[in-house]
């Protein structure tokens, strides 16, 4: 399979948002396959360098393709509950740092936060959506910040000891301005977490503009790890583990076969047929996926360098 649905489209150049190089336009053409808000067709550039892809035209009613249950808040019940799952995630970080204050990019229902804060850190939330910040506020109990744009806030904040990014990176309009942020304002010693979908997965490679986890046109920017490492190298940020196979990870392989096949909205609740495929592609692929970093997303943590 090809990796765009149009290989007659011209292309133009374009300057690299991370690195400068020269960039190629329109290498991938796709629709919202994922919640079919609407019919437009988004162009994809790629870096001929550095591989970090992007949308070039953010559509400026991006909101739209967020429907309203695209944040569903959690019962109390069930909040408890989902606060179990989060447990390999915070052993990441936990491993690296004592309890101190964390600071969280696009929390949404807030199920991070509500673990992070049980196991002792002081968390911080910036979340766009103002039904979020209410929610995380009244039933998580935790401090949100409503914005659209972390990297103006973070200046203003105290100084963080961790700070996490959980599939956020990838829907912000300024991602490389929002790492710049948040080195500044880790302590020495810090650590960044973050997970974002894998460009480099064999699912991307295969699938092309049908990949689910191309999700346009929510996924503004999706960045290879080697560019994601390099960032964060300039930045004093050490790359100390990067990982496909976590819990999350693995749920995501399991995720792109079993949808990226189907027809719009992929994401309609329980289609039979995912099932079917994604079984048969775990089966054929499942274990090779799991090998050097293949799979559909990858976790990392950062380290901040001590000073001198």
């Amino acid at each position: 399979m090809t990796p765009t649905d149009d290989q007659s489209a011209p292309t133009t150049t374009l300057a690299c948002r991370r690195c400068g190089a020269s960039a190629t336009s329109a290498v991938l053409h796709a629709v919202d396959r994922n919640r079919a808000a609407g019919d437009r067709s988004f162009e994809y550039a790629r870096c001929d360098a550095c591989g970090v892809t992007w949308l070039p035209d953010v559509p400026e009613d991006l909101a739209a393709y967020y429907p309203d249950d695209y944040h569903a808040s959690l019962a109390p019940a069930d909040l408890a509950a989902a606060i179990k799952g989060e447990a390999p995630r915070l052993e990441l970080i936990t491993r690296h740092v004592s309890p101190g204050r964390m600071l969280e990019i696009g929390p949404s229902q807030g199920v991070f936060a509500a673990a992070a804060r049980a196991a002792g850190f002081d968390v911080v939330t910036l979340e766009m959506d103002a039904d979020c910040c209410e929610y995380l506020e009244r039933d998580v109990g935790v401090r949100a910040i409503q914005t659209p744009a972390p990297e103006r806030v973070i200046p203003t904040l105290e100084p963080s000891r961790a700070a996490v990014m959980w599939h956020v990176i990838e829907h912000v309009p300024e991602p490389w301005a929002i790492l710049r942020a948040i080195a500044l304002n880790l302590e020495p010693g810090g650590v960044l977490a973050l997970a974002t979908p894998n460009p480099k997965s064999l699912q991307s490679r295969l699938l092309g503009a049908r990949w689910v986890h191309l999700d346009a046109p929510r996924h503004l920017t999706l960045i290879p790890l080697p560019a994601l490492r390099d960032e964060a190298a300039s930045l004093g940020l050490e790359l100390v583990s990067a990982t496909t196979s976590d819990p999350t990870g693995l749920m995501l392989n399991r995720l792109g076969w079993e949808r990226s096949f189907l027809r719009a909205p992929a994401m309609r609740p329980n289609p039979r047929l995912a099932h079917t495929i994604g079984r048969i592609c775990k089966a054929a692929l499942g274990e090779w996926e799991q090998r050097g970093l293949r799979g559909a997303a990858y976790t990392t943590v950062f380290r901040k360098l001590q000073a001198g």
